[in-house]
């Protein structure tokens, strides 16, 4: 996949591919379907293919939204894109509030139309661009239709009779409806960090853990709560208990904490990807530290419990 950052770095390469753009926030099974849509028509047709998207998040700028909300990063999208195998060329085009004036016809004409000559522009059902979005399939119909571009639109991917969309499913998250989150995502939502020294408290009751610093405020965290997790570290998976939150019987901070189970390598300063996979319950304040250990003990063997087709 070669990538692109900025409208400068457009040229002549560019020119005349398969094209699709949009903020692919979460690469859930709605934009796979967009991926997927594309890649058969860049075959069909003989052209390599185009994804345009936007860094930062649109809404970050325009709602000034800085931490908690994107479902993947842009080093997490890349990644997703890269590993796909659907997608031959990324442009990377900086977003801020002077390029959200520009208008719907502007950004079509102007950028796409004239810098990128598109043989087929590929779009999901409810796509909006430009100033304020006003910007949709009609119109992009329209202006495509007098440039002789075809225009390819993608219906919307459903599960549970709801459309699937980045916005019902941070809002699966928020809630700590990890299973649902996932479903609709495809994959399993994860997290990454760097393993920091923390108290050892967890090792003194028995039950060791790694405290994860969050590399990403931006990025969204499941609601307060214990959840059964898979650990990928080194390119191996772990079963684990992820507690989210303030650990309550203590009386801290925000914090990240997994119990790695059946482990006991060091880990400090390594970094680990966290795959949500059930939460299993609330925060709780213990009265004592003999009953926060025995809760433990029965977290970690439902975990040990859980139907395995929840890990694939």
């Amino acid at each position: 996949m070669n990538i692109y950052y900025g409208l400068d770095k457009i040229d002549e390469n560019l020119k005349g591919k398969i094209i699709t753009l949009g903020s692919f926030d979460g690469i859930h099974r709605g934009h796979k379907k967009i991926l997927e849509t594309l890649r058969r028509i860049s075959l069909k047709e003989g052209k390599e293919n185009l994804l345009i998207t936007f860094e930062p998040h649109p809404r970050m700028v325009l709602e000034g939204i800085k931490e908690n909300f994107l479902l993947t990063t842009l080093e997490d999208k890349m990644y997703i894109f890269e590993t796909s195998n659907l997608i031959d060329n990324l442009l990377i085009i900086p977003f801020d509030k002077s390029f959200a004036q520009i208008s719907a016809d502007d950004f079509v004409e102007r950028i796409v139309v004239d810098k990128l000559s598109p043989y087929i522009f590929v779009v999901g059902y409810d796509t909006h661009f430009g100033k304020n979005r006003k910007g949709d399939i009609v119109r992009l119909k329209s202006i495509l239709s007098k440039e002789r571009i075809k225009i390819e639109i993608v219906e919307p991917e459903v599960e549970d009779s709801q459309i699937i969309s980045s916005s019902i499913i941070r809002k699966f998250i928020k809630f700590g409806n990890i299973e649902e989150a996932n479903k609709f995502l495809g994959y399993k939502y994860f997290v990454k960090g760097s393993v920091v020294k923390g108290e050892g408290r967890g090792a003194i009751l028995g039950f060791p853990t790694a405290n994860i610093e969050f590399d990403e405020k931006i990025k969204m965290m499941p609601q307060n709560g214990v959840y059964a997790v898979g650990v990928i570290y080194e390119g191996k998976k772990y079963k684990g208990m992820m507690n989210v939150g303030k650990r309550p019987t203590f009386d801290e901070k925000l914090s990240l904490e997994v119990h790695i189970i059946d482990f006991n390598e060091n880990l400090y300063n390594k970094t680990l990807k966290i795959n949500f996979i059930k939460r299993l319950r609330d925060e709780v304040k213990f009265p004592s530290e003999n009953e926060l250990i025995e809760q433990l003990k029965k977290d970690k063997e439902e975990i040990k419990n859980l139907k395995e087709e929840l890990w694939l």
